[in-house]
C-alpha cells in the first residue's frame, strides 16, 4: 500500500477516535471503556469500518462490540480482528436482527365437513337449519 495513503488513513482513524471519544457527553463516557477494549482487538482498517458503521447503525456496533468482548473473555481471540472478519460479524448481526424482526403469518384453513344424515322419517339432520332464515320462508 502507498505510504502516503496509509498515513492519510491513520490520520483519519485518529480523527474518528477523537470525535467518538470527545463529543458524546456523559452517555459516551459509559461506552468509552468498552470501545477502547474492543479497539485493542482490531486492526486499524477494522476499527475504521466499525467507526463508519457507528455513524449509521450504532446499535449494530454495540452488538459487535459486545460479541467481541465475549469472545475475548473466553480467550477465543488470538490475533487482531481483520476488516473482513468485522464485515462477517456485522452481516451476522444484521441477519439476526432481520430474523428477530420478521413476522411470519401462518394461515391454517380447515374445511368444515357437514355430514347430512337422514333419520328414520326421511328428514335431513345435521348441516344448516334453514327454518330460522327469514329470507326463504316460502318453502319452509
Amino acid at each position: 500500500m502507498d505510504p502516503e495513503l496509509q498515513a492519510i488513513r491513520e490520520a483519519r482513524l485518529q480523527e474518528l477516535k477523537r470525535h467518538s471519544g470527545g463529543s458524546g457527553g456523559d452517555s459516551n463516557n459509559d461506552q468509552k471503556p468498552a470501545g477502547d477494549a474492543v479497539a485493542a482487538l482490531l486492526q486499524p482498517q477494522a476499527l475504521e469500518r466499525l467507526s463508519r458503521v457507528s455513524l449509521v447503525r450504532p446499535d449494530r456496533v454495540r452488538a459487535v462490540e459486545a460479541y467481541l468482548q465475549q469472545l475475548a473473555a473466553r480467550g477465543q481471540i488470538t490475533r487482531k480482528v481483520s476488516e473482513q472478519e468485522i464485515v462477517e460479524v456485522l452481516n451476522g448481526v444484521a441477519r439476526d436482527e432481520n430474523r428477530k424482526n420478521s413476522t411470519k403469518i401462518i394461515f391454517d384453513r380447515r374445511d368444515e365437513v357437514h355430514h347430512n344424515a337422514k333419520d328414520s322419517h326421511g328428514h335431513v339432520t345435521g348441516g344448516t337449519n334453514d327454518d330460522d332464515d327469514d329470507d326463504d320462508d316460502f318453502f319452509d
